[in-house]
This record gives structure tokens, C-alpha cells and sequence, in this order.
């Protein structure tokens, strides 16, 4: 490629952009080609991930247990959850809400099976931790933890579709009264987990 042909297509690409911001200032004066704004056409967009990604977090707690001056024993304990990233298939299949309750019952469901393979009633815990959320939380932005498990146990039973999508699996929901009951979880994962946070906030 020449320089002549460089300059061209350079001023060619100059002239596309500023057509393009004139169009969202809705002035198609200066370019008369370009009769609709573009900023309607464009399409929403989602981030798909190669088919098998994941992320994984991993908490690692250390222990040091000396024998005798400079040797010892180390003991390590880690706990690692995997979360699997969507590919675009699994992006083509729902829109994006569907896909945020289906992803919110399904962490729901993984949290009753870890309950349940320890004897405990899950079903139970997470209904309580559903409750909970209504009452123990701070508003929106005052705390990355509280927020976090906002989204995760905040219930919208407004939305149709998230009723739709809990289905029978957790119908006890749905009766405005269900939280102001006797409940048979043994103890409160939202007390665990927010007096580990104030502990840490001590700490720092």
C-alpha cells in the first residue's frame, strides 16, 4: 500500500467517525449519507466465554506447627469454589433475566446439596437465608458483602418470570406470612458469614 492510498483510507476512517458522533448529536447535517442514527441499530451485546471455562476462588488458611528450631510442619487447609462462565451457547438460550434467576436457583440448589450431604436440612437453611436477607442487610452500596448477598438471597416475587422459573421448588416463598414462622435450620448462615466481616473489619 502507497502512501496515497494510507492517506485516503485515513481520511475516509476520519470522516465515518465524525459522521458517527454527529448522528448521536442528531445532526445529519454535515453528513448527509448517514439519514438514521446508528445508536438504535446497535444490538445488545454479551460476553461468552470459550465452551469448558471456569473461575475458581480459593480460600487458603496456613498453620505452622515448630518441632524444633529452624524446622516444623506446615498445615494447609483450602476450600475452592469453581463457577462455570458462560459460552454462547448457553448466552443464545435465555435472556439475560431468565438466566439471572435460573443462575439464582440454581446457587440456591448447590447450597442446599452441600447442606444435605452434612445431615443438615438445606432446604430449610436456605429459606431461612432468604428471610434473613429481607431484615439483616445494610442498603445497596454501603458494603461489598451485604451486596453480594443481596443478589444472592433477595428474592423477587413481583417478577413473574422468577416465579415462573422457582417453580414448585420453593413455593413457601409465595406466602406473604412464610418468614414470620418457626423455621428448623440449626443455625444462620447470614450470622456467620456477617460476624466474620465484623471480625475482619476489627482486624483492619
Amino acid at each position: 500500500m502507497n502512501l496515497k492510498s494510507a492517506l485516503l483510507m485515513m481520511v475516509i476512517a476520519m470522516q465515518t467517525v465524525l459522521c458517527y458522533y454527529n448522528s448521536e448529536l442528531k445532526n445529519f447535517g454535515n453528513c448527509p449519507n448517514l439519514k438514521t442514527s446508528l445508536v438504535p441499530v446497535r444490538k445488545r451485546r454479551h460476553l461468552a466465554f470459550p465452551t469448558g471455562s471456569a473461575v475458581s476462588v480459593t480460600t487458603s488458611a496456613t498453620k505452622t506447627f515448630m518441632t524444633h528450631v529452624p524446622s516444623g510442619w506446615f498445615l494447609v487447609v483450602e476450600a475452592e469454589l469453581v463457577y462455570k462462565l458462560p459460552d454462547a451457547e448457553f448466552i443464545a438460550a435465555s435472556k439475560r433475566r431468565k438466566l439471572h434467576h435460573r443462575q439464582k436457583k440454581e446457587a440456591w440448589d448447590l447450597l442446599q446439596s452441600a447442606f444435605d450431604s452434612r445431615n443438615i436440612n438445606g432446604r430449610v437453611c436456605v429459606l431461612r437465608s432468604i428471610c434473613e436477607a429481607k431484615m439483616h442487610l445494610a442498603p445497596k452500596g454501603k458494603s461489598l458483602v451485604h451486596d453480594i448477598l443481596r443478589s444472592l438471597f433477595t428474592a423477587p416475587l413481583h417478577d413473574e418470570k422468577f416465579v415462573e422459573e422457582i417453580g414448585d421448588t420453593y413455593n413457601e416463598l409465595l406466602d406473604s406470612d412464610f418468614c414470620e414462622k418457626p423455621n428448623d435450620c440449626p443455625f444462620s448462615i447470614f450470622g456467620l458469614i456477617l460476624s466474620l466481616n465484623k471480625q475482619r473489619d476489627k482486624i483492619v
